[in-house]
């Protein structure tokens, strides 16, 4: 026989008053993002974004997609969309421990100012990385006159 051995708050006590103690502390600790390192449990995958003085840099682990399964799109000259879907198999299997999730995974970012006709998308060890360059910011500002 197989199964998973879930964790069991009651039996665990300490455990787990020790984990959710440590989570709340980790979350009081960020101030710039009031959910930090424990999103994780709240969106379906893993993204850094960093900026750069010529581009933003998105980095999305998505590991076992293949790149028929990503999907990365830029609407309304501001929201990016990353989404990857998992179908379920298409033969008859019992599974004994399923942890995989399946469906439809999708993250939404507000990023404008950027070179939609530039941006670059590569899939690597299961990084899905996008480079999207900015505007150079005479392009980007616009400057009123006063009457």
């Amino acid at each position: 026989m197989f199964r998973a051995i879930p964790f069991n708050f009651r039996t665990n006590a300490n455990k787990g008053r020790e984990m959710l103690e440590n989570a709340l502390e980790t979350a009081a600790d960020l101030s710039c993002n009031p959910v930090g390192r424990v999103s994780g449990a709240l969106f379906p995958f893993r993204v850094d974004v960093v900026d750069t003085e010529t581009a933003y840099e998105v980095f999305a682990e998505l590991p076992g997609f293949k790149k028929d399964q990503l999907t990365v799109s830029y609407d309304d000259e501001k929201y990016l969309r990353i989404k990857a879907e998992r179908s379920e198999p298409d033969y008859e299997v019992k599974f004994l421990c399923r942890e995989r999730r399946t469906g439809s995974f999708e993250r939404t970012f507000e990023i404008d100012g950027i070179d939609a006709e530039k941006v670059r998308v590569s899939l690597e060890d299961g990084v899905l990385h996008v480079v999207l360059p900015k505007l150079p910011e005479a392009i980007n500002k616009k400057t009123f006159t006063i009457d």
